[in-house]
């Protein structure tokens, strides 16, 4: 990405504001793992990675917007040569400068943030009123952020002020992607599969689920990229389970290996799932329902249309499993079809591997999943087909295809 692209969001961000609006967006900070203090990895706050193409800790995006225009500010840590001993390189003005297209002279250090702020909102007639913050929580129990105590505090001193969240706004910019961003979206996929092509040739039956994560692992380390989320691989029965992470079991000749995994290239996370026999030869019982599978998705991918209701995609699986899972003796009613399928077809993606998205029809430029499945608990099977696909004007793009989807490449890859 250049920087050029983060002042696009930032610049199109602030035409969606109101004059009389103040942002704040903050980097994250890294988690302490008990008492190893910075030994932890940071993963940057999407949201503010989207507006400035900075990934390092405790840095501010301050944009205010008035009757005099638009006004955009930096603050990161002062570079100190005992941080510098211990941790490494310290962001610096001139780096932060070319990577978020902001001019050198408006990064500033931490400790001038607060009378950056202090200065429009003490003059409220022509300065900021509504002061908005990126508020990402997803529990009520989960420990406040350090931009939740900012609003706080702000709330605190200025009362007369409203604390918003911009979120939804930011989320509208990101559900549709650029060709830049597509290009990042590609090279993961890419990279997801050839990983998994590695994992399907070196891994054998006996061997633990984790022993197979750590060839898809280790291939895609080898190529420089990173992981969007944690590697599921569900041998057997644990695959009817759809987040099981533990993958500390052996994966037995005979069993499918449900995968569910994505290499992230510079914040651009693939998705895939893919479901392979344990010992390479699908039985005869796993190909009838690994077909019926890969059948929905195509059921699905149909659907996923400029002006369709992004509900109707699922739907469409739900009504081929009522037909399909009957012929597969599954099913005698057609309620009991959320037996074997639980959970929606799709989801957006991009950022993070569950982007944010306020479109409830499909448009141009959306990056979705398409993962239908089917997991029949008391046969302990349980298979995930999952592909990444861009919308376009007209039939959708999938941005993966029929890689390691059909039976005969997967027995053919993993002949022993």
């Amino acid at each position: 990405m250049t920087s050029e692209f983060y002042s696009s969001n930032r610049k199109r961000l602030m035409e969606k504001l109101e004059e009389g609006s103040m942002v704040l967006l903050y980097s994250g900070i890294a988690p302490v793992k008990s008492h190893d203090q910075d030994m932890c990895p940071f993963s940057v706050n999407r949201n503010f990675y989207y507006m400035t193409g900075i990934d390092t800790q405790n840095v501010w995006l301050l944009m205010t917007k008035t009757g005099r225009g638009v006004g955009e500010s930096l603050f990161i840590d002062e570079p100190d040569e005992y941080t510098i001993k211990w941790n490494g390189k310290m962001l610096t003005r001139e780096e932060a400068s070319r990577r978020s297209g902001l001019a050198e002279s408006k990064v500033h250090y931490m400790q001038e943030l607060d009378s950056y702020v202090v200065s429009p909102l003490s003059r409220l007639v022509t300065g900021a009123v509504n002061v908005y913050f990126s508020f990402d929580r997803l529990s009520m129990n989960a420990a406040p952020t350090r931009a939740e105590e900012y609003a706080r505090t702000i709330r605190e001193k200025f009362p007369m002020v409203q604390i918003r969240n911009i979120a939804r706004d930011i989320a509208s910019l990101r559900s549709v992607k650029t060709p830049e961003e597509l290009d990042c979206l590609r090279r993961a996929g890419d990279v997801t599969i050839e990983a998994l092509r590695h994992m399907l040739q070196s891994a054998r039956p006996g061997e633990y689920e984790y022993q197979w994560q750590a060839d898809y692992e280790h291939y895609v380390a080898r190529q420089g990229l990173r992981h969007g989320f944690e590697t599921i691989a569900a041998s057997g029965e644990n695959a009817v389970m759809l987040h099981y992470s533990d993958n500390n079991c052996v994966a037995k000749d005979g069993t499918l290996l449900l995968v569910d995994l994505g290499a992230e290239y510079k914040y651009y996370s693939a998705d895939v799932s893919r479901t392979f026999p344990v010992g390479g030869k699908f039985t005869d019982r796993q190909k009838e329902l690994f077909t019926i599978v890969r059948e929905a998705m195509d059921v699905a991918k149909e659907k996923m249309r400029p002006g369709i209701e992004t509900k109707e995609s699922n739907q469409a699986v739900v009504d081929f499993y009522k037909k399909a899972l009957r012929t597969a003796k599954l099913i005698n009613d057609d309620s009991d079809v959320s037996k074997y399928y639980y959970h929606g077809v799709s989801h957006s993606l991009g950022l993070d591997t569950h982007d944010p998205c306020d479109r409830t029809v499909y448009e141009p430029g959306m990056v979705i999943t398409c993962e239908p499945g089917l997991y029949v608990a008391e046969e302990g099977i349980g298979i995930r087909l999952e592909n990444d696909i861009l919308v376009t004007e007209g039939a959708a793009e999938d941005l993966i295809g029929d890689r390691l989807l059909r039976i005969e490449e997967i027995e053919a890859l993993m002949a022993r």
